[in-house]
């Protein structure tokens, strides 16, 4: 007999359909995962590609064509949603007006008819992990946008459920908002790991930055499907696809050629790959802002002459957009410029690619 501990969430081969065009963005398809208790994941994809579907459908709120939802080791797929041992937050919380912030949290264990000591030594516990001790008897509408949030993950997480979905949980928020509220997510889940009861954690986003904060792991869904899962700093470095590069946000491309060595040639340079390609085959080469160095004159080594076209302020620093003049058909790059003085717009300089940091990929 195995001691292997079962995961908190396990999915296999889910096949989920929507959508009303058969064989067009008509569903997910064979997704497969598992999640630990404890663990955060993050599924990261553009809008419409199926991420609150599938939510629904771990949840036990949408249909399920085929595969396999087990939760603790026990299979639930064919269970109603309240037999899973799953709580799924919506992205906007939703609190009882008519009840204290004690009262709200306390709920799903008055509905399990838990004893009056262990209900207030629970909601005491959880309103300390989300750091509202001493807010017990305020009313839902004294609280601020990060409290009701905060209240809301108290309440999710109090009756320690085996998993806990969270549908887009910053999309709508204001920045400061979301900083706060990306934090209690964090706070919280940190607390119940350190009790031995922290849920696997699932949450849906569109978003990059809240998918690197947020995640042990991150599993990229395009076209249905489950593209990369690796954790934020792997994923970032090292995209698996051309797709999930573009979807990240962070890369910018240039068309290549393979050369007869295997090797690719782009207005940048010569850069050397990993993928195994057809020599005369088109590829692309995909690189971040962070591998570009600008040189105050083209003539310098490895330089490629480029023409400022513009200069862009970020709160994290300023970057330049250049026009290679020896492939005027090729995209407008951006380079950042870590310190160095901005040459002004119309100015000629010189671009330098790192060639290590450059990912090559099939057209």
């Amino acid at each position: 007999m195995s001691g292997r501990v079962a995961p908190a969430l396990a999915v296999e081969r889910l096949d989920v359909l929507f959508g009303t065009t058969p064989g067009v963005n008509s569903g997910l398809r064979n997704i497969s995962v598992a999640v630990g208790g404890g663990e955060r994941l993050a599924v990261l994809g553009p809008s419409g590609v199926g991420k609150t579907t599938l939510l629904r459908a771990l949840a036990g709120l949408a249909p399920v064509a085929a595969g396999r939802i087990a939760v603790r080791g026990a299979d639930v797929t064919a269970l109603p949603p309240e037999r899973r041992d799953m709580v799924y937050l919506h992205q906007t919380p939703v609190l009882f007006e008519h009840l204290s912030v004690a009262e709200n949290v306390a709920f799903p264990l008055r509905v399990r008819r838990v004893s009056n000591d262990a209900v207030r030594e629970r909601v005491t516990a959880a309103l300390a992990a989300v750091r509202l001790a001493g807010l017990e008897h305020r009313a839902p509408h004294m609280l601020s946008g990060g409290q009701r949030h905060r209240v809301a993950l108290a309440r999710a997480l109090v009756a320690r459920p085996a998993v806990l979905l969270l549908d887009e949980p910053l999309s709508a928020l204001d920045p400061t908002l979301r900083d706060e509220v990306r934090e209690a997510i964090a706070d919280v889940h940190d607390a119940a790991d350190a009790l031995d009861h922290a849920p696997a954690l699932v949450l849906v986003t569109h978003d990059v930055d809240d998918a690197g904060l947020l995640a042990d792991r991150v599993a990229v869904l395009l076209a249905g499907r489950i593209a990369q899962l690796a954790a934020p700093a792997t994923l970032f470095a090292s995209p698996a696809t051309l797709g999930v590069a573009h979807l990240l946000g962070t890369y910018q491309t240039l068309p290549a050629l393979v050369r007869a060595d295997g090797a690719v040639d782009c207005a940048l340079g010569t850069i050397a790959s990993h993928a195994v390609l057809e020599p005369g085959a088109a590829a692309v080469v995909a690189f971040r802002r962070d591998a570009l160095t600008v040189r105050s004159v083209a003539s310098e080594p490895c330089a490629v002459a480029a023409r400022v076209v513009g200069i862009r302020h970020r709160a994290h620093g300023a970057s330049v957009v250049l026009r290679l003049e020896s492939a005027p058909g090729t995209p407008m790059l951006e380079a950042e410029l870590r310190g160095a003085v901005a040459p002004g717009v119309g100015e000629l300089c010189g671009v330098a690619l790192e060639r290590r940091a450059a990912l090559v990929f099939p057209a």
